[in-house]
């Protein structure tokens, strides 16, 4: 008898082992979603919770933020049953739309060894700039004494007119077809150029257009802007610049 007592607590008590584990609870859900934002929200911040609802000390041995977002180390890294943990995470934020980053937290909890917790926004602009906000002068049409044109796009994507003014190029040797003041109507947009002509063999730069707005979202618009021009295989200019006599 005294047996078989012995026997089926040892039954009973072996489930009850095995169900002994941390379990890595993230409160309020595996993801934080900041909705509509702007530009001069950047970068975006929040605070997440960790929960350990397991009956085993939890430990959370590392987290890895994806690019453009970042991780404050949790205040604590390992959590009694039932005891909780804050960290602050950072999004840095550029181009337009829908954003998703990611962070992996890795803990010992045997259901949930790798924890992605997703960050998304969506990026609204009352400006946009097509193809990109760089401009970029390379390659082999880029040669001493060609003009050379990139054209870029600025739309105005909000539902009010906005005024742009106080356009400022660097450096100087950058024709840019825009004047100084303009203003674009709701859904309007405006094609401009910039131009350049290289003078000397494998001359470069960088540069940045800048052009105030009365945009609240906006207030502040830069392209950035790289050149490198190469040797005019016409010109039998070698690459230190000097010119070969003529034969």
């Amino acid at each position: 008898m005294n047996k078989l007592i012995v026997t089926l607590i040892a039954f009973v008590s072996i489930p009850l082992v095995c169900l002994a584990q941390p379990k890595f609870v993230i409160v309020g859900g595996d993801g934080y979603d900041w909705g509509k934002v702007s530009p001069a929200d950047s970068p975006l911040k929040a605070t997440v919770t960790f929960k350990n609802e397991g009956n085993e000390k939890l430990v959370i041995s590392k987290v890895k933020p994806g690019c453009g977002c970042t991780a404050a180390k949790p205040e604590k890294d390992t959590l009694e049953p039932g005891d909780t943990t804050t960290m602050s995470i950072e999004l840095r934020i550029s181009g337009s739309g829908l954003q998703h980053k990611t962070i992996d937290i890795e803990t010992n909890d045997p259901d949930k060894k790798i924890t992605k917790y997703k960050l998304t926004c969506d990026l609204v602009r009352d400006i946009i700039i097509k193809p990109g906000e760089h401009i970029s002068f390379r390659g082999e049409h880029v040669i001493v004494g060609k003009e050379i044109l990139e054209t870029f796009f600025i739309k105005n994507n909000s539902d009010k007119p906005i005024k742009f003014y106080d356009l400022q190029v660097a450096p100087d040797m950058i024709k840019l077809s825009l004047p100084t003041d303009f203003i674009l109507k709701p859904g309007e947009e405006k094609e401009a150029t910039a131009k350049w002509t290289p003078t000397e063999s494998n001359q470069q730069f960088n540069g940045q257009i800048i052009i105030k707005t009365d945009s609240n979202n906006s207030p502040t618009i830069t392209i950035g802007m790289h050149g490198h021009a190469m040797i005019n295989p016409m010109s039998n200019e070698p690459a230190d610049g000097t010119k070969q006599p003529n034969r």
